[in-house]
């Protein structure tokens, strides 16, 4: 009884991590270190969004099997980092399974991030891109009511609805009337761009870029799930913005890009990205590792497309960058480079093309829709590449054999 309650012990702990936002083949990299450290053999463990499932052989000669169903979830980078920490704490000391179980619940109970904090990262996100989008000052103001909007609808919501497609098209489309209806009364003067930087709290980029990862790692269903997850919740985001605009007939006739001064790009988006990260309970010195990387990662995309007017060249350059960065903060900080990955992509994830490419579908403007569709595959495309070169080096490089 008591080694089959040391193995659900640890499957708790991936099933925990795959729910705070873990990527799949580093959870069954930290099980299969945990299990060994508590003197299982034989290890064979497959983990996918949800579900989690261990095959072992114990020390005395048994062998077992035990499952996981894993529902709900979301990002929660403070969780992730003393999971990771108990993984390592595990493989150090090897504990007994009591102790190992106090701390899990330790870390299983810890109060959840108060309301205020999660509010305030959430304007401080959706204004910082609505600014980084070419937004005013007035504009902004309105995009942050609209953040604090997404923000209480993503709490009361969340529990209550797990499909993504719903969950995304119900917030969109209150917050697109919420922003059309402030535009329609002279308090937001471009509504497009509004939209395009508060929707970016709904397109974390966490689904689609561990997804991408999986599949580099040959991890194909999970790589697939999270993909198609992500790609769902895009469809409700699209759904949900398009219906106010064909209802008002209003939205970015003219058609928007950036802040034209890279100075405001570079302090709104790394302020925006200060939002993310405490918004997914980034906590500590690793905020400013956030907000630095990000800095760069931009940095390196405005002096990549200065050198080379391309969007697909600079975007796999700092994504190059991006990924590199992550490896080597996560390996200084000993904490999973996913947590950095994931706030210092933000900025490189099209959200201007996938507005305009459901804009041009609702105004019949197929040449629009077209390009901006063509460049949403691009983009995506630069980021895909860019973390395969960072894998490689990774593999070849860095990473020894066990």
């Amino acid at each position: 009884m008591q080694i089959e309650k040391t193995l659900s012990l640890v499957l708790d702990a991936g099933a925990a991590m795959v729910r705070c936002g873990g990527e799949t083949h580093r959870v069954e990299d930290t099980l299969y270190r945990m299990l060994t450290a508590f003197g299982f053999t034989n290890c064979n463990v497959w983990v996918v969004p949800s579900n989690l499932q261990a095959t072992v052989t114990s020390p005395e000669g048994s062998v077992m099997t035990q499952i996981r169903h894993i529902t709900g979830g979301g990002i929660d980078f403070e969780t992730l980092d003393r999971l990771n920490t108990l993984s390592r704490w595990t493989c150090a000391e090897q504990p007994s399974p009591e102790e190992f179980a106090e701390r899990l619940e330790t870390i299983r109970t810890a109060p959840p991030q108060r309301t205020w904090i999660t509010n305030l990262a959430g304007v401080l996100g959706g204004g910082g891109f609505a600014l980084f989008f070419g937004c005013g000052l007035l504009d902004a103001l309105i995009a942050a009511a609209a953040s604090f909007l997404i923000i209480t609808l993503i709490r009361r919501l969340s529990p209550k609805e797990g499909n993504p497609l719903i969950l995304n098209f119900t917030i969109s489309l209150l917050t697109e009337l919420f922003i059309m209806l402030a535009g329609k009364v002279g308090l937001g003067e471009h509504t497009d761009r509004i939209t395009i930087g508060v929707v970016m709290l709904l397109i974390s980029g966490l689904g689609a870029t561990n997804g991408l990862r999986d599949l580099v790692h040959l991890d194909t269903i999970s790589g697939l799930i999270n993909i198609v997850a992500s790609v769902t919740g895009a469809i409700g985001i699209a759904l949900g913005i398009a219906l106010p605009i064909l209802l008002f007939r209003s939205g970015g006739e003219a058609v928007s890009g950036l802040n034209p001064n890279v100075v405001i790009q570079l302090l709104s988006g790394t302020a925006a990205c200060v939002g993310f990260a405490i918004w997914f309970r980034v906590r500590g010195i690793k905020v400013f590792y956030c907000a630095l990387g990000t800095f760069l990662s931009w940095g390196t995309y405005l002096l990549a497309y200065h050198l080379q007017p391309n969007a697909f060249y600079a975007t796999l350059a700092a994504s190059v960058v991006c990924g590199l960065y992550a490896q080597i903060t996560a390996r200084i900080n000993k904490t999973p480079a996913t947590i950095f990955t994931t706030i210092c992509l933000l900025p490189l994830i099209p959200g201007s093309s996938l507005y305009y490419t459901v804009y041009g579908v609702v105004v019949r403007n197929a040449a629009l829709s077209y390009a901006k569709g063509v460049d949403f595959g691009k983009t995506c495309f630069g980021i895909v590449l860019g973390f395969m070169v960072v894998e490689v080096a990774n593999r070849f490089l860095w990473r020894r054999p066990h």
